[in-house]
C-alpha cells in the first residue's frame, strides 16, 4: 500500500460485515475523491413516421424514418 496512514477498519467490518479504509491522520474514514462518475447520456429514441397515404387503421402506417422515402416511392407512387 502506498499510503501508510490508511488502514483497513476492522471494527467497522465486525459491526457491518463491510470493509472500509480508515485515515489515521484525519481520524475518520477515508473518502476517495479521485473517482469521477460520468452522468449517463440519454438515449435518443427515434419515433416512427406516420405515412399520410396509408390506411389510418392499418398497423403498417408506422414506418422508420430512414425507410419513409423508399416506402412512398414503392408503395404509393409505383416506382420499383
Amino acid at each position: 500500500m502506498d499510503a501508510e496512514y490508511l488502514i483497513w477498519d476492522s471494527e467497522y467490518n465486525t459491526n457491518t460485515g463491510k470493509w472500509r479504509l480508515f485515515d489515521r491522520n484525519m481520524e475518520r474514514p477515508h473518502e476517495c475523491t479521485s473517482k469521477t462518475v460520468k452522468p449517463p447520456t440519454p438515449k435518443v429514441e427515434e419515433k416512427p413516421v406516420i405515412c399520410p397515404h396509408c390506411d389510418p387503421l392499418s398497423k403498417n402506417k408506422f414506418i422508420k424514418r430512414e425507410n419513409f422515402q423508399t416506402h412512398i416511392k414503392v408503395e404509393h407512387l409505383g416506382f420499383w
